[in-house]
This record gives C-alpha cells, sequence and structure tokens, in this order.
C-alpha cells in the first residue's frame, strides 16, 4: 500500500487539489508523504458512544481514506453526556447511523460509512478488509477474540474504553507484545491479575470483572450497589493491601465524562496515525488516565 508514496513527498499527483487544499496546514505538519499514507488507509472504529465520537471525529478530520462507523445499539440518554454527533432530532435509532451525516459533514474526502452489525457476528477474517481496528465499549470477551483475530491477521488494532472520569487504551500493532486478555487476564477468577502494577491498572481490571459478572458497565442509576461491588473486586485481588487508596475513584466512574473521552480520543487517535505514518512509539502498550492524580500514564505489561 505505501510502496506507491515517494520517500522525498515528490509524488503529489496523488492528492486531489481539494485534498491538498483541505489538508495544508496538516502536510506542513507532517508532510506530503505522510499524508498519503493517511489518505489511502481504512479504519474500523467499533463503539459510538462518546469516546468512538472523538476518535471518529479526529480521524476524519486528519483524512484518512475511510472509516466504517460500526455500532448495533440504540441511542440512549447517556449518550447525551458526550456524544456530540447525533442531532438532537435525529429520527435514527441506532448510534451508527445517527452519527453518520454529521461525521460525513466533517470532511467530504472521506468515505464514511455506518455498520449495525455486532462484532461478535462477524468471522475472524472480517478484520482484514481494515488497516486498523479500534474498538470501544466492548465487553472484555468481544476485546480477546479481536485481538486474537486481529493478531492472527497482522491489522493493527487499539482497544479503548471509558469509566466516568477514568479511561485507557492499549495497542497492538508490533504484534510483540501481550494480547489483552494477557494484559488484563481477569476472566476466570478475580485474584489472576497482574503483579507489580499501577494503581489504575487494578482500578481497570476491576471494572473488567464487574462487567465480565454483571454484564453491563456500573451505572449510575445503581451507583451505591456498583460501588460496593467494585470493592469487593479490588479486595479480593491478592496484590492490594490498601483499599483506601482507591476510595477518590469510586464516585467518578459512571457515564462517559465529555473532559475524558476528549483526552482519550485524542491519544488513540494521535496513536493511530502515527502508526500509519510509520512514527509508531513501541516502548509501551498501555496507557491509563489517571483523573485523580490528573495524568496520563503510559506503561509496558
Amino acid at each position: 500500500m505505501d510502496s506507491e508514496i515517494s520517500n522525498n513527498g515528490a509524488d503529489v499527483g496523488k492528492l486531489s487539489k481539494d485534498e491538498l487544499k483541505v489538508y495544508d496546514r496538516q502536510i506542513r505538519l507532517w508532510g506530503h508523504d505522510g499524508q498519503k499514507k493517511l489518505s489511502s488507509w481504512n479504519v474500523l472504529l467499533i463503539g459510538l458512544q462518546g469516546l468512538g465520537a472523538e476518535i471518529a471525529k479526529n480521524l476524519i478530520l486528519c483524512g484518512v481514506h475511510s472509516i466504517t462507523l460500526k455500532d448495533p445499539s440504540d441511542v440512549s440518554i447517556l449518550d447525551r453526556c458526550s456524544q456530540f454527533l447525533i442531532p438532537p432530532d435525529s429520527e435514527q435509532r441506532n448510534r451508527a447511523k445517527a452519527s453518520l451525516t454529521n461525521a460525513q459533514k466533517l470532511n467530504p474526502n472521506v468515505k464514511v460509512t455506518a455498520d449495525t452489525k455486532p462484532i461478535d457476528e462477524e468471522d475472524e477474517h472480517f478484520v482484514t478488509k481494515f488497516d486498523i481496528v479500534i474498538a470501544t465499549e466492548c465487553f472484555p470477551a468481544t476485546y480477546k477474540k479481536l485481538n486474537e483475530n486481529c493478531r492472527k491477521n497482522q491489522v493493527k488494532l487499539f482497544i479503548a474504553d471509558v469509566f466516568g472520569l477514568f479511561g485507557y487504551f492499549v495497542q497492538d500493532i508490533t504484534f510483540e507484545h501481550n494480547l489483552y486478555h494477557e494484559i488484563f487476564p481477569n476472566y476466570d477468577q478475580r485474584s489472576n491479575v497482574s503483579e507489580n502494577c499501577p494503581l489504575p491498572y487494578y482500578l481497570t481490571s476491576a471494572l473488567l470483572r464487574f462487567q465480565c459478572e454483571s454484564n453491563r458497565k456500573p451505572n449510575p442509576d445503581t451507583c451505591e450497589e456498583d460501588v460496593e461491588e467494585l470493592k469487593s473486586i479490588i479486595s479480593s485481588f491478592e496484590q492490594i493491601t490498601d483499599i483506601e487508596a482507591y476510595d477518590e475513584y469510586f464516585g467518578e466512574l459512571f457515564c462517559e465524562m465529555s473532559p475524558t473521552t476528549s483526552i482519550i480520543g485524542a491519544m488513540v487517535a494521535q496513536a493511530a496515525m502515527n502508526t500509519i505514518m510509520d512514527k509508531t512509539v513501541e516502548d509501551f502498550n498501555v496507557f491509563f488516565y489517571d483523573h485523580v492524580e490528573h495524568r496520563g500514564q503510559y506503561f509496558k505489561l
């Protein structure tokens, strides 16, 4: 795919006049070569809640060739927290279809399509249609299966999620680091997590374990019960000796809050663009946004 692109950016003819005009500022930043690479890649984005909307916006504006918005879910009241692509008067019930018009308006040069079929119903070769897969708002078992299929087919993968003001993402782009279920091995028993990891790692593990057991994310309607369950899960981790260290986190893990979707969405899109332009940062595979410490942290797990 990239073999048609000259190293010195002299082969400008591959970009149309309209693209050169639209991407003028970006070309000044990363050159014609980088923009042509971006303009040739196809992206699958799974999950169109607030985080998915942020990632879609960033990648559409930067000028990828195509992006498929895949989401079988209907629009819900929780989407009003951070999903800005869905018009208030939208008659579309499906979240991907409801996001399509405004997403396409961001950049007519990008092919934007909506797909309402659940990713779990696709076969293992479905991912080969894309250069990059970005998965959000899925259950841990889905992330596990998707990671295995992407690695088997050498498709670069990003997994990201937001819980209130807390968020994280995992990248599998060199196919050398651990798979998702090896990073978060918390599917079979509560104590089965890695050792000597940062506080946000155990919080993420507890949230994923919560999803496995409750078949949902923590919900504001049941916040008190959900916090107690999260405390119980974290307490069950053999590595945790001070459960009180998590007290500040528990009250802000509900819905997708716009500040965090903006941060995680920008980080994922930036990492994806770096990968497309062969500027991959390879010395980490996990990023946590710690809203209590107000900082992001990269780790190799």
